[in-house]
């Protein structure tokens, strides 16, 4: 049993405020978990590998893994933390430095493109009047992201206008396993265990240790839930806003609005059978949600549909990220009209372990073209057929 995917099963899925309270619940050495100072430790270290700054920070850490109560630190932690006009979901002080964490396990759900800008500008006002400038701020950014480090350009957007001064930097922090130059949590909770196996911590708490080996497959599974048979359709939560519920025979005559669909396009090519798809009311809406997870703009749903019901040939723009059985149903159907993103390209396709595959995400593009880490759909379909890596 995946505590976390029972929880991701309810009928608003597994919100981001659950996730800021179970790092915040990590990163505090002073919880019952029993890791201490070790997860803590392992977060900074990993970022100084990319910052400096955090060095003298890092070396303290490891002293208090060493001996208790060697070199006492300033500890405090705050969820929800409010600045200015803005909250911040989790904030650290730790010693001198302060760490602004901003979570989001779903790129879209960044609608205010200047949210990370006026956090930090909140942060830093608090500073200068609280605390007179004695303490040094780093901005996390922490996101979803592809197998390949690949970010949305909503996260991308939002980082870059972020600009910080003196001593403070920012970084991105991703969710899932990065193969780019992010740390990451799934990294940092695998490091942690292969550093008890090691013998290089304490032992962890048997429950702790459940509790971290089922919170890195959840996110490596996009923290969804399990599958279960509804009475009620299968689109993420009921929103006020919804002005009926329909089938795809009536959606498909319809021009303007948004259709409810769990998790997205992933969620429809992945969860939903042919037949589910014919017979589910989907949750409808003429008001904008092209911000929100979980709802589909109606003339790309209706392209989707037709073309997974009635096998209509129809023009997709493909974009995103998905996993790799998502991207193998979409390159079957658009051949060399969609390109897939792997380092690498066809040849490590090819030497890559069928497991691996499975458990990998890549980009989709339409607009790239061949070339040593883009290959066409109808290559990467063929490639996967005769791996045998969904038979």
């Amino acid at each position: 049993m995946n505590i976390f995917k029972v929880f991701a099963s309810a009928k608003k899925g597994f919100q981001e405020e659950y996730a800021s309270a179970i790092i915040t619940w990590l990163l505090n050495p002073n919880m019952e978990h029993g890791l201490g100072y070790s997860f803590l430790s392992k977060f900074v270290e990993e970022i100084a590998k990319y910052k400096t700054e955090l060095e003298g920070l890092t070396e303290k850490l490891s002293s208090k893994l060493r001996v208790e109560y060697e070199n006492q630190l300033q500890w405090s932690s705050f969820l929800e933390y409010g600045v200015d006009i803005a909250f911040i979901d989790i904030v650290l002080i730790i010693d001198d430095w302060i760490f602004s964490i901003e979570n989001k396990i779903r790129s879209e759900s960044i609608s205010n493109l200047k949210q990370l800008a006026l956090q930090y500008e909140g942060l830093k006002k608090t500073v200068t009047n609280r605390y007179d400038n004695q303490y040094k701020i780093a901005v996390i950014f922490l996101v979803p992201a592809a197998s390949d480090g690949a970010l949305s350009p909503n996260i991308e957007y939002t980082f870059e206008n972020i600009q910080t001064s003196g001593n403070d930097f920012k970084m991105i922090v991703t969710w899932q396993k990065s193969e780019g130059d992010f740390p990451s949590i799934s990294n940092i909770i695998e490091s942690l265990l292969k550093d008890e196996w090691l013998g290089n911590i304490d032992p962890i708490p048997e429950y702790t240790r459940h509790t971290l080996k089922a919170l890195k497959h959840f996110i490596l599974n996009d923290f969804t839930g399990y599958e279960y048979e509804r009475s009620t359709s299968s689109y993420t939560g009921e929103n006020p806003l919804t002005e009926d519920r329909h089938n795809v025979y009536v959606l498909w005559d319809k021009t303007e609005g948004f259709v409810g669909v769990q998790n997205g396009i992933g969620g429809l090519l992945r969860r939903m059978s042919i037949d589910q798809i014919k017979t589910n009311s989907f949750q409808y809406t003429t008001s904008d949600m092209s911000n929100k997870p979980g709802w589909l703009e109606i003339d790309f749903f209706n392209k989707v549909t037709k073309w997974l019901i009635n096998n209509e040939e129809v023009d997709i723009k493909w974009q995103g990220t998905f996993y790799s059985d998502v991207l193998f149903r979409i390159a079957k159907g658009f051949n060399d009209k969609v390109y897939i993103g792997i380092q690498g390209g066809e040849n490590a396709l090819k030497n890559m372990d069928n497991d691996k595959i499975r458990d990998k995400r890549w980009k989709i593009d339409h607009t790239k073209g061949p070339t040593n880490n883009w290959i066409d759909g109808n290559t990467f379909f063929k490639i996967l057929e005769k791996k045998k890596v969904f038979n």
